[in-house]
């Protein structure tokens, strides 16, 4: 009975593992084991934009950016300041992450953190999976609060803040810069997403398509 019992078991779990829809995967919601960041995976690039900056240049890159989506990651004040851009992405479902300020404003200021993950609540209803700062840096002690909001580090493998595009290799996380002073050229970044076959995070990292969180 106990080997009939133990039989059904493995045969759920293995029904659960690989009979997903379309391969796809639940969302993964940490991703290390330890507060430790993210910089490059094994298998397929991804393309992620900071973007702290912009409005009718982003608004018509967001208006004809077609799948594979990169992964942006959102300052919260310019969440604040572009309802209309961010009501396009969560209508598109591309994927979102929390860009924060520079490192050294979390040693100053210990709840900036906790202020930017409530501007991001209020138009995306939740606390976002993904999470970096602007210079890609990541004190102790800003490590510990991540980890408690339960988001995952990322950083980059390549960091591309201006000029013409970056050399890439399979595993590398791509960082792209919207921000004010440091910013990559919109046509530039067009051309850039049409060269090369870019996948999402999930999948440089594991070699697997996840269900990406999705937005309302």
């Amino acid at each position: 009975m106990k080997i009939r019992v133990f039989i059904t078991l493995i045969i759920l779990l293995l029904v659960f593992l690989f009979i997903q829809p379309k391969g796809e995967w639940v969302p993964v919601f940490l991703v290390t084991e330890q507060p430790d960041v993210l910089m490059s995976g094994n298998h397929g690039v991804t393309l992620t934009v900071d973007l702290s900056f912009g409005r009718e240049d982003v608004d018509e890159w967001i208006t004809n950016l077609e799948e594979p989506y990169p992964l942006l990651f959102l300052d919260s004040e310019w969440i604040e300041r572009s309802p209309l851009i961010v009501k396009m992405i969560k209508e598109k479902k591309i994927p979102v992450g929390l860009l924060g300020k520079n490192s050294k404003q979390y040693e100053d200021s210990p709840d900036l953190l906790g202020k930017e993950i409530e501007l991001f609540q209020t138009s995306f209803d939740t606390v976002p999976l993904w999470y970096r700062t602007q210079d890609h840096s990541f004190p102790e002690e800003l490590k510990k609060q991540v980890w408690d909001f339960q988001m995952n580090m990322v950083s980059a493998s390549v960091n591309w803040t201006t000029g013409s595009a970056p050399p890439i290799k399979k595993g590398d996380i791509v960082s792209a810069a919207l921000h004010q002073e440091t910013r990559v050229s919109i046509k530039e970044l067009q051309s850039f997403q049409k060269a090369h076959p870019f996948v999402s995070i999930e999948e440089t990292l594991f070699g697997y398509k996840t269900q990406s969180k999705t937005f309302p």
